[in-house]
């Protein structure tokens, strides 16, 4: 009888450690897939913090999910922040590199044709209500080879 409750205390206690280390940090994590594998210039993704409010600093993460359809070694991203009026915070002009320009190999993680590359975006407080904007800037008006876009935020403890 002692062995099974020690037994069923490690058990917990892994589970506990499990879940915790599972997390991360991550207070949010969203993606959204774009229709074709395509992300046009008139398209923005956006994603809007309705419930999420925290006191402690963060990090905000951009995600690109990407594949060897992708045309260039990098992909700029214009990136706004606006807070609950929709005022803008944040207007930032992102330089991600998804291919090295000499070897032409993926930098973001990924094994085949598949890869994600994950940038910190600017700042280290989530306002309220607020949202996140993404427009693709290149000179290409449809850029194949692009499958999403995501956000995370992590608590910095």
């Amino acid at each position: 009888m002692k062995n099974n409750n020690i037994l069923a205390i490690a058990l917990l206690a892994f589970i506990v450690w499990a879940s915790a280390a599972c997390n991360n940090g991550r207070v949010y994590e969203s993606y959204q897939d774009l229709e074709k594998l395509e992300w046009v210039v008139t398209d923005t993704i956006s994603f809007t913090l309705d419930s999420l409010e925290t006191n402690t600093e963060t990090s905000s993460i951009l995600s690109i999910r990407y594949d060897d359809k992708y045309e260039y070694n990098n992909l700029y991203v214009r990136y706004f922040l606006k807070d609950s009026s929709q005022e803008i915070i944040s207007d930032t002009l992102l330089n991600l590199q998804l291919f090295d320009p000499k070897t032409g190999k993926p930098l973001g993680q990924g094994y085949g044709n598949r890869r994600i590359l994950y940038d910190t975006l600017p700042g280290n407080r989530v306002l309220s209500q607020s949202s996140y904007h993404f427009v693709q800037y290149m000179r290409k008006d449809t850029l194949s080879g692009i499958e999403s876009v995501g956000l995370k935020i992590i608590a910095n403890n």
